[in-house]
C-alpha cells in the first residue's frame, strides 16, 4: 500500500522526462521552413565572369552599386571593353561599342525622355542623331565634341538647318514651315538676329536689319517700301 504512490510518482517523472526529450529531439531534427528551392539548372549570382582558355577575363555580367544590370565583353588582347550593354535603374537602356583602341566608338541610348545615337572618332563625338520626347528630331555634326551643324525637324515637322559659330552658339538659321513661311536668319554673338530674310506664305518677302540688341534698324518689303528706324521708331520711309 505504501509503494503505490511512489510507483505512480516515478512513472510520472519518467513520462515527463521522455516527453521533454522527445520534444527536444523533435525540435532539433524536425525540418525547418526553407526558402523556395531554385529550379533545376538555374544559377543565381550578382556577378558572373567569363574567361577564355588562358584564364583571361573576356566578359562580365553583374549588378553595379547603382542597381544597373550590365554586360561587358572584352577583346583577347587588351582590357578595353568592346561591348557594354546596360539596363539602367531608371528604365533606360545603353549600348556602347569600342573599336579595340578606344572604348567609345558607337553609343546608343534610349530612355523615357529621348533616343540618341552617337558616333565617335578618337573619343571625340563627330555625329549624333537624336529624337526628343516632344517628337523633335535632329542630326548633329561635331568638331572636338562641339556642335557645328544641326539638321532637324520640329515637333510640327517643320525642317530647319542651323550652323554654329563662335562660342558654340547659333550663327545662321534656315527654317521652312509647312504653311509656306521661309526665313534665313543671321545671328550675332549673343544669339540675337542681325539680318533676317523672310518669305511670308510664298506671297510677301521682307528683309530686316537689326542692331546688336535685336532692335529693328531697317526694314525692306516688296510693296515696295523701305523703312529706317531708330530706337524702334520709323525715322525715314521710302517711298
Amino acid at each position: 500500500m505504501e509503494r503505490q504512490p511512489r510507483v505512480i510518482l516515478i512513472s510520472a517523472v519518467i513520462s515527463a522526462v521522455i516527453g521533454l526529450a522527445a520534444g527536444f529531439i523533435g525540435g532539433r531534427f524536425a525540418p525547418h521552413p526553407a526558402t523556395t528551392p531554385a529550379p533545376a539548372g538555374l544559377i543565381q549570382a550578382q556577378d558572373f565572369q567569363l574567361v577564355d582558355q588562358a584564364g583571361r577575363l573576356r566578359g562580365r555580367l553583374g549588378i553595379d552599386a547603382q542597381g544597373a544590370a550590365r554586360l561587358i565583353l572584352f577583346g583577347p588582347d587588351n582590357d578595353l571593353p568592346r561591348v557594354s550593354l546596360t539596363a539602367t535603374p531608371q528604365g533606360g537602356a545603353e549600348l556602347e561599342l569600342g573599336d579595340g583602341q578606344h572604348q567609345n566608338a558607337i553609343g546608343l541610348k534610349a530612355d523615357q525622355g529621348a533616343r540618341n545615337l552617337a558616333l565617335f572618332h578618337e573619343e571625340k563625338l563627330r555625329l549624333g542623331i537624336e529624337v526628343q520626347k516632344n517628337g523633335e528630331a535632329a542630326v548633329n555634326l561635331y568638331d572636338k565634341s562641339h556642335r557645328l551643324i544641326s539638321l532637324g525637324l520640329t515637333n510640327q515637322n517643320d525642317p530647319h538647318l542651323t550652323f554654329y559659330g563662335e562660342g558654340h552658339k547659333a550663327a545662321l538659321e534656315m527654317v521652312s514651315k509647312k504653311n509656306g513661311d521661309r526665313s534665313l536668319n543671321l545671328l550675332g554673338k549673343n544669339g540675337t538676329p542681325r539680318v533676317v530674310l523672310g518669305l511670308k506664305n510664298d506671297q510677301k518677302a521682307a528683309l530686316g536689319l537689326f542692331d546688336h540688341k535685336g532692335k529693328t534698324r531697317v526694314g525692306l518689303m516688296d510693296e515696295p517700301s523701305l523703312i529706317m528706324l531708330k530706337d524702334g521708331k520709323p525715322v525715314r520711309a521710302l517711298p
